[in-house]
């Protein structure tokens, strides 16, 4: 695919919006592997329940790691707003973890012995989490399942798609493909293999720049999902055919912020889909937006696009 090898860039491993999201992909990195061993293929209703569909699924680890993530901001960015799926209440990372994984966190003061407010003079932020974004993946052990944030200014029209540019980062981190992704803007879009974790050192990290589908590369592929529900699965599958004009197949990984990494990758050269909250596509529309890629975001269930042209997004939206 399109990218260089480097070291992620100083310019974006130190932001210190970016250390913030690190610690936060962390701590979901961390339950996510400690809740995979509860989750069986008999889907057991003491740790998964169903939201609109027997299929729609939410698991205690959803849950908890909201609300790590929601305790961790607000003594660290005390100011802004978190956006979650859930809406689960706040835990604290500093009484949940052991000293250990807690001093790793860029966000932990060791004199003090507790998260540092490391807010700064700007405007308040919204923070976006999707806290398993592919559920159902993760509950079946298919590996694309992903944490993912994105932040922007607060009070942002959300809807508005193409031009936006108050979107200030995003992260995607997926432990079952052991690849976190990272865009900030106007920094460009990087792949590491892992997590991205620099701890409290100054030491980057190796990292892959993306910048989308290179030219010549044969085959089209378009990403997209599907609703859980019949009643809203049968118009969109109505609209597939034409959806997929100059398409030559699909992909449905299940998890939007993984499909919009995969377009920043250049491993799929388009992203249509209806229905998304904006925590599903905030991570992953600012790294598309940084590798290059027009990026429509639709709001709270709006269509929501992203190709390597206006036109082409324009298409798909005026498609789905």
């Amino acid at each position: 695919m399109s990218s260089e090898t480097d070291l992620l860039p100083s310019a974006v491993n130190d932001l210190p919006l970016i250390r913030i999201a690190s610690d936060l992909s962390m701590i979901a990195w961390e339950q996510m592997e400690a809740w995979r061993s509860s989750l069986g293929a008999r889907l057991d209703a003491s740790v998964v329940d169903t939201k609109t569909s027997p299929n729609d699924l939410v698991t205690l680890a959803d849950a908890q790691i909201e609300s790590l993530v929601r305790g961790y901001l607000a003594k660290v960015r005390p100011s802004d707003t978190m956006v979650g799926e859930e809406g689960a209440p706040a835990l604290d990372p500093i009484d949940f973890f052991d000293a250990r994984f807690v001093a790793r966190l860029n966000g932990f003061d060791p004199g003090g012995g507790d998260l540092l407010d490391m807010s700064d003079d700007g405007p308040p932020l919204e923070w976006h989490v999707d806290p398993i974004d592919g559920t159902v993946n993760y509950v079946r052990n298919i590996e694309h399942y992903a944490f993912s944030v994105g932040v922007c200014e607060a009070g942002e029209v959300h809807g508005r798609g193409l031009g936006e540019e108050r979107w200030l980062i995003g992260l995607v981190a997926s432990p079952g493909l052991n690849a976190t992704w990272v865009g900030a803007k106007g920094r460009g879009a990087y792949r590491v293999e892992g997590q991205l974790s620099g701890g409290r050192g100054p030491e980057r990290l190796p990292a892959r720049r993306l910048r989308g589908t290179p030219l010549g590369l044969s085959g089209r592929l378009l990403a997209t999902g599907f609703a859980y529900t019949g009643d809203n699965r049968g118009p969109q599958l109505a609209k597939l055919f034409t959806l997929m004009d100059g398409y030559d197949d699909i992909r449905r990984c299940g998890s939007a912020a993984i499909d919009l990494c995969m377009l920043a990758e250049g491993k799929v050269n388009g992203y249509a889909e209806r229905g998304l909250g904006i925590y599903d596509y905030a991570g992953g529309g600012v790294i598309a937006a940084e590798s290059g890629a027009f990026v429509y975001r639709g709001g709270s269930g709006g269509p929501t696009a992203a190709a390597e042209s206006e036109d082409e997004v324009r298409r798909l939206i005026a498609s789905i």
